[in-house]
């Protein structure tokens, strides 16, 4: 189960006048064949969103989709399908930890904060940058980065 405060937004909500049709197994298809089209890997699966406290806690269903390589140090994304009438409104939200771009975060404030400092702070900073980034690799995160652009011109094609 995702908690809704884990979610960001990814991309606007979309509206859909007539979308009857629209399901959260019709978007996970058209996903599939857009991505498989332009040979981008990506997995799918089940899940809910919860939000609320308590007691006024409410469970919406969605699907997670993924890197099937990567599904534990990229970022996923979680898909759902509202109704109002014959509207439908589709979401897409990304969720987690990408360890790359964590890696790549803790460098660059380690550099910002070196600015203006004296000669030893800088070396014990570039000591806990060097821990910190351990395993940090640019052409990896490239990478990374290029998959997210790919999912963005998936759901370009598709949620529009």
């Amino acid at each position: 189960m995702i908690k809704a405060d884990e979610l960001r937004e990814f991309r606007p909500q979309v509206r859909y006048q007539n979308g009857e049709a629209i399901t959260l197994s019709t978007v996970q298809d058209a996903v599939k064949d857009c991505a498989m089209k332009m040979g981008i890997p990506v997995a799918f699966r089940s899940d809910q969103v919860k939000s609320g406290g308590l007691f006024n806690s409410s469970v919406e269903d969605c699907i997670v989709m993924y890197h099937p390589e990567h599904e534990r140090d990229y970022f996923k994304f979680c898909i759902r399908v509202k109704r109002q009438g014959t509207y439908a409104f589709v979401t897409i939200n990304d969720f987690g930890q990408s360890k790359q771009m964590n890696k790549a975060g803790y460098a660059e404030s380690y550099r910002q904060d070196r600015k203006g400092k004296d000669l030893s702070y800088k070396a014990f900073s570039m000591i806990g940058q060097g821990v910190m980034t351990l395993g940090r690799s640019k052409a990896k995160l490239e990478e990374e980065e290029m998959y997210y652009q790919c999912v963005f011109d998936i759901f370009d094609e598709i949620v529009r």
